[in-house]
């Protein structure tokens, strides 16, 4: 018996939304609707780990609820389905990246593809899978935009080439390990840490460092840091992705 609870958002209570409705109850699916104001979103989102967005013809006034559930999708791991048109996925998608978003689904709904959909994403296993956010730091823009290329097959990744642009995006966004480059102009990856341990969305984000140097007092003055590791900036795609889901799996 299944008793998760999914949040379905729609403008109107249509003879679809209905059908949709009755078929998650009636395969023991909890259903809290909620139209698109977000104050009606967050009193109704409570224990919904799913959220369906059943977008219409008015999608584009939604524009405020499309960039809460952005953040319910970083900051809470929610997971989201769309059912729509290609109209509103584009928009959405200038919100929500489109690797956030479960799967998207065009009408006319075949109802038992959206419930095989709900199927997996609600599976215990899929929302513990659900990829991680890791932030990379580095005025390096060539090296910024290869660490990326490497991790975002695996993970959900920003990118920022100093510590302003990081404390920003970390003000906005919600990562789960930041990757700072030690040696940074104007401002050195131990200041950029610092300055992160004393934001209060940003003080609790474990910081690996990437280092070019490995020699004996290098080493010393960044573990002296207490980071959750450092990296050699030498380090190959594989030996990084084993190292960053090691780490991930020793903290659940």
């Amino acid at each position: 018996m299944f008793d998760k609870k999914i949040l379905l958002v729609r403008n109107d209570t249509t003879f679809m939304v209905n059908a949709i409705k009755k078929s998650l109850i009636d395969n023991h699916f909890l259903v809290a609707e909620s139209s698109y104001s977000i104050s009606d979103i967050s009193a109704n989102k409570e224990g919904a780990s799913l959220a369906i967005l059943y977008t219409d013809s008015d999608f584009v006034e939604h524009q405020d609820a499309i960039i809460y559930f952005k953040d319910l999708c970083m900051e809470e791991n929610m997971i989201v389905i769309i059912i729509g048109d290609n109209d509103a996925f584009k928009f959405i998608h200038r919100f929500i990246p489109k690797e956030d978003i479960a799967c998207e689904l065009t009408r006319p709904l075949d109802m038992d593809g959206l419930l095989g959909k709900i199927f997996i994403v609600t599976d215990d296993e899929y929302i513990q899978r659900k990829r991680k956010c890791v932030l990379i730091v580095d005025d390096d823009f060539t090296y910024l935009q290869m660490l990326r290329e490497w991790l975002k097959e695996d993970f959900r990744v920003g990118v920022a080439n100093s510590g302003a642009q990081a404390v920003a995006w970390l003000a906005n966004n919600k990562a789960d390990l930041i990757l700072l480059d030690y040696d940074m102009p104007v401002i050195d990856g131990p200041k950029v840490m610092e300055m992160l341990k004393k934001e209060s969305f940003s003080s609790g984000i474990p910081v690996m460092f990437l280092t070019g140097k490995n020699d004996k007092k290098s080493v010393t003055e960044v573990l002296a840091l207490k980071p959750a590791d450092y990296l050699l900036k030498s380090i190959d795609r594989e030996k990084l992705l084993a190292t960053l889901k090691n780490f991930f799996e020793s903290k659940e």
